[in-house]
């Protein structure tokens, strides 16, 4: 049993804190602190008035079936308040799960980003140890060597704008080791606060859940306790036929409340799908420029390595010349044995600029890679974002059954009820009728999870689910999976009830 209608019925200033809490958690919040709390107190106070009217409702329905005792009203009472609790409870969890959900994408972003900005810091650190290397062997002599090996004034300038060109190249290296270290400080730094914030919101899930625990186990130990007496067993009946009578009215003031909230949902979920289409534009933006730089970056490289080799094959041919001349003036023995030293010197450095060359190459393959594989998580972002943002297609066609493997358990006008139940194993699935975009995801204690899927001219209603696999905003496509079935007494184990509605009334599904 799941709990009196008080708070299974609708409770349209709750389910539109639900649903603001699950927006405003995805980024999509557009009002100052100041009103978000003006707002709520508000919602507050409409719901304690909404439940309190809806209180003596129950209880006029409770009196009309039969006159119940003392101590059968003392029971139901305290099946409503712990009701009102695991409802509240359960939608805490959903706004939790969407915050972890959403915290745990940040996370992930985070770390992707500060694995390009990682190789982009170790390549560029390459550079200034190899820049800090050539200052230390030339020990300032190279507008001195300019002096003395120019030909002329032409050449001198030629040579010292080329010697001023390295310098402001290599200022720039050093420069923008600056700026990628102070943007991996920033990444590091907000990556350690992301962590403590899932780990905080965990933590807040987890006594979230500790204390859903302790009111399920309360509600089922007031349940066996009456379930073990006639009296009890009567009461039990009461309530049963209390909620049933409610739960028509429920449904219609949920999906009509939904509705009427409808383009405000759906400007938010524009909202923020733009914003997010924006920032990854600029995003793949960054990422082109910066592979563009890796791309020059592996050209001059190459133009280096060229021009090594090229000195390489010079330094050797003038040993060979200096090697015959020496061998004309002394003992061909004794130039031999310098050349080989000098040869053997010369191979070593070269070996360590081989090596230098090549490490400074794999350090910006590495960022290359990084870069290409941001590239992709970005594309398959603006992709996603770029989809739900389409508009929804027209509705036509029939629909999708939402529960496959299932069967109808009770057609369409069943007992004048305006929705379809349907039956299955423990464990299946509801799923999306058609595409189409997610309006709410809240918690009844008389109908369990509830999810309303928006088709633009249509909506359809899925009651009765146990646990809700979906969040506020999503896109859906046909046979999305929505949630477990089973959640609701009142629907039955087993079972879930469809509703759909076109133009704003409810319509045969024609299943």
């Amino acid at each position: 049993m799941a709990g009196g209608p008080v708070t299974g019925g609708l409770r349209r200033a709750g389910l539109l804190a639900v649903l603001s809490v699950a927006l405003l958690g995805q980024g999509v919040g557009a009002q100052t602190t100041s009103q978000k709390l003006q707002q709520l107190q508000q919602e507050l106070q409409q719901q304690k008035q909404l439940s309190t009217a809806q209180a003596g409702e129950l209880n006029r329905i409770r009196k009309s079936i039969q006159n119940l005792s003392a101590q059968q009203k003392e029971a139901l009472d305290r099946l409503d308040a712990l009701a009102a609790q695991v409802s509240d409870l359960e939608n805490q969890l959903a706004v939790l799960n969407t915050r972890t959900a959403l915290a745990e994408g940040q996370l992930a972003d985070t770390t992707s980003q500060l694995g390009v900005t990682t190789a982009r810091v170790e390549r560029l650190k390459g550079d200034v140890r190899e820049i800090l290397s050539l200052q230390y062997r030339s020990r300032s002599n190279d507008y001195l060597g300019l002096l003395s090996q120019s030909r002329s004034l032409s050449d001198l300038l030629i040579r010292l704008r080329y010697a001023n060109m390295a310098g402001q190249y290599n200022n720039r290296i050093i420069q923008n080791l600056k700026g990628e270290v102070a943007t991996l400080d920033e990444q590091r730094a907000q990556q350690a606060q992301q962590t403590q914030t899932l780990k905080d919101i965990g933590a807040q899930r987890n006594a979230a859940l500790g204390r859903l625990k302790v009111r399920r186990g309360e509600q089922n130990t007031l349940l066996a306790g009456l379930r073990d007496s006639e009296q009890g067993q009567r009461a039990l009946a009461t309530q049963r036929q209390a909620e049933r009578a409610l739960t028509a009215r429920t449904i219609d003031g949920l999906i009509t409340q939904v509705t009427a909230e409808k383009v405000r949902i759906e400007a938010e979920r524009q909202r923020r799908l733009e914003e997010e289409r924006k920032r990854r534009e600029a995003e793949a933006l960054r990422i082109r420029v910066a592979q563009e730089r890796a791309r020059q970056e592996a050209i001059r490289l190459a133009a280096i390595r060229a021009e090594q080799e090229r000195i390489a094959r010079e330094q050797a041919a003038q040993r060979a010349r200096e090697a015959a001349e020496r061998a004309r003036q002394v003992a061909q023995q004794q130039a031999e044995a310098q050349a080989r030293a000098q040869a053997a010197r010369e191979a070593q450095q070269q070996a360590v600029r081989e090596q230098q060359q090549r490490a400074r190459e794999q350090q910006l393959q590495r960022e290359r890679d990084a870069l290409q594989q941001r590239s992709q998580q970005v594309q398959a972002a603006q992709d996603r974002v770029a989809q739900e943002l389409s508009p929804l297609p027209a509705v036509s066609g029939p629909l999708g059954f939402p529960l496959p493997g299932g069967r109808v358990s009770a057609p369409y006008g069943t007992g004048g009820s305006p929705w379809v139940v349907l039956a299955a194993s423990d464990g299946s699935q509801a799923v999306a009728a058609r595409e189409g975009n997610v309006l709410a995801v809240t918690y009844y204690a008389s109908l369990g999870w509830v999810v309303l899927v928006d088709h633009s001219s249509a909506i359809s209603a899925y009651f009765g689910l146990s646990e809700p696999l979906v969040s506020v905003g999503s896109r859906v496509s046909l046979g999305t999976p929505l949630g477990t079935v089973g959640g609701s007494q009142i629907i039955g184990p087993q079972r879930m009830a469809f509703q759909y509605r076109l133009g704003g009334a409810s319509v045969n599904p024609g299943f």
